[in-house]
């Protein structure tokens, strides 16, 4: 049974990673989107901005949504890997994918509290005083490095526990003879 729940946490994980991935490209690909194909109550409003200071602003606010969308999920995060190091160690007895569970929320613990906070100080004094963009994109490179890494260490994962779940699931059951009455 613990093999099927930490099976059901490390899947959630998985998709909640790659639904991220895909949330944030899709966030930034809007914007042009928008602006491409606007409606005309919107045009309005575009060419009273200007197509340029339009988009900035577009921008700004799918960065707002980027920000909020990955602090809520890596705490999900912190919470899904503290139960999957819990069930695969006190339930499932398997220190090596408990190891591989902690490494996992030590990484999305890292990328919490040092990464994103820095990316979001450093995104807000671009955006107000105009600060170089240097540093900003090198720590989304060592974030993006971290996201690949825990999705490579969770795929890992599942496949070091699925065989386990799969033979667990196939042993047989013992049934006691019954004799029937006549």
């Amino acid at each position: 049974m613990y093999h099927r729940i930490a099976a059901f946490l490390l899947g959630a994980w998985i998709l909640g990673s790659l639904f991220m991935m895909f949330v944030a490209t899709q966030n930034f690909q809007t914007v042009d989107r928008v602006l491409a194909s606007a409606p005309p109550q919107a045009e309005q409003m575009i060419q009273t901005l200007g197509p340029a200071r339009a988009r900035d602003l577009l921008r700004y606010l799918a960065g707002e949504e980027n920000q909020l969308f990955f602090v809520s999920w890596e705490t999900a995060q912190l919470i899904v890997g503290v139960a999957l190091a819990g069930v695969l160690f006190f339930g499932a007895h398997s220190r090596w994918l408990a190891g591989l569970a902690a490494c996992l929320v030590v990484l999305t613990a890292f990328q919490h509290f040092q990464v994103t906070r820095e990316m979001i100080a450093l995104s807000q004094s671009i955006d107000v005083q105009g600060a170089p963009p240097g540093q900003f994109w090198r720590l989304h490179a060592v974030y993006g490095g971290i996201e690949v890494l825990k999705l490579a260490l969770a795929l890992v994962s599942a496949g070091l526990l699925l065989p386990q779940w799969g033979a667990r699931s196939r042993t047989g059951v013992d049934v006691a003879a019954v004799k029937y009455a006549r």
